[in-house]
């Protein structure tokens, strides 16, 4: 039986999903904050 799938979408979608609620980043992951410096090498927006 397959566990996981890969699906892929804009991140506009992400993006609303997680404004909405409909999405979050779980507790562990919170302590973990980034710069803006280090979001922009991480995400290059063209």
């Amino acid at each position: 039986m397959q566990k996981y799938s890969v699906n892929q979408h804009l991140i506009e979608t992400l993006l609303t999903w997680v404004k909405s609620g409909e999405i979050a980043i779980q507790e562990i992951q919170r302590p973990f904050v980034w710069d803006i410096y280090k979001v922009k090498e991480f995400i290059q927006i063209k």
